[in-house]
């Protein structure tokens, strides 16, 4: 649940963190979720990153999120890379994220 309860948190007290991340994310209803948390597109996050495995089973949950964001505009970088919902992939994802945490670059647009 870490990945989910990341982007559900991070995205819902933004006042608080400007770097989000999610590794196999799952949000129940992702368009809601974006409806409420980002009411106008202009997003303060530095950067909202999230990553899923294609043979993940949360993948799709994943592509939606990504492509509500994409609708609204919120700069955001989704990876689709190869593996599974596990601990290797994810340790991949976490050698990538957290270079990129606490840097001064805000997101360009939507990836």
């Amino acid at each position: 649940m870490g990945g989910g309860q990341s982007l559900a948190i991070g995205l819902k007290h933004r006042e608080l963190f400007a770097w989000v991340g999610g590794m196999s994310s799952f949000l129940p209803n992702a368009e809601k979720v974006v409806a409420e948390d980002f009411p106008e597109p202009k997003s303060n996050l530095k950067l909202l990153w999230f990553a899923c495995g294609k043979d993940d089973r949360l993948i799709e949950n994943t592509r939606q999120l990504s492509a509500t964001l994409k609708a609204k505009n919120i700069p955001h970088e989704f990876k689709e890379t190869a593996g599974n919902h596990s601990w290797p992939v994810w340790r991949r994802y976490l050698g990538e994220f957290m270079p990129q945490l606490f840097g001064e670059r805000k997101n360009q647009a939507p990836r």
